[in-house]
């Protein structure tokens, strides 16, 4: 993940610099402190950029479910849950469950399912 997000962060510090520069041009103000900052930064590509976001974006949405297991655990609601992620407590619920019935034909008996089905029950009343 370390990795991945370096690439990012240079990709990033790219297109800064890169930004900086073509304003400096437009303006006439000199850009050589910029050109050399740029010239200085590993060699990323836009593809390299992406493959590596593609991949952060696996790795957490992987990752989501195990947190969402975690705040129904400690009482959260799946209203709440869908407000945190940016979606309706609908939405939160099937992707939780699709997430589950994933890990169960992917990956049989590694994951505790008892306990990651113990939360996806609905709540009790729907929240506001």
């Amino acid at each position: 993940m370390d990795e991945l997000l370096r690439v990012l962060r240079i990709s990033d510090q790219r297109e800064l610099y890169q930004h900086g520069i073509d304003q400096g041009r437009a303006s006439g103000r000199p850009v050589d402190q910029l050109t050399g900052a740029l010239a200085k930064l590993p060699g990323v590509t836009g593809l390299d950029a992406l493959r590596a976001s593609r991949r952060v974006v696996e790795l957490l949405t992987g990752a989501r479910w195990h947190m969402m297991r975690q705040a129904r655990e400690e009482g959260a609601s799946w209203n709440d849950i869908g407000q945190a992620l940016g979606m309706t407590r609908q939405a939160a619920h099937d992707f939780y469950r699709r997430k589950i019935e994933q890990q169960e034909l992917e990956t049989p008996g590694v994951h505790n399912a008892t306990r990651s089905r113990a939360v996806l029950v609905e709540d009790s009343a729907p929240d506001g």
